[in-house]
């Protein structure tokens, strides 16, 4: 979006602020984030396939409000710290 020239993010719009091999690390993840205030949506949950030998085919994307991606990495960055 545009407003008078300048360019106006939706605080709405939806970022990815990380990839899960499974849906089980993804759930996790998702549910820390809820817990600690953040809304998070899983997407491609049901496109991930094992490849035989290779791991997940497509990894599952957790996303959350742009408005929320900066306190969504802090919480992610300080669950990988411990």
């Amino acid at each position: 979006m545009t407003a008078g020239g300048e360019e106006v993010m939706d605080e709405n719009a939806l970022a990815t602020v990380y990839e899960a091999q499974n849906s089980a690390e993804a759930e996790m993840l998702c549910g820390l984030l809820k817990s600690n205030g953040v809304d998070c949506v899983l997407l491609d949950r049901n496109a991930s396939g094992m490849v035989a030998g290779f791991g997940p085919a497509i990894h599952i994307r957790l996303a959350v409000k742009l408005g929320d991606l900066e306190k969504a990495r802090e919480i992610l960055k300080a669950f990988e710290q411990k």
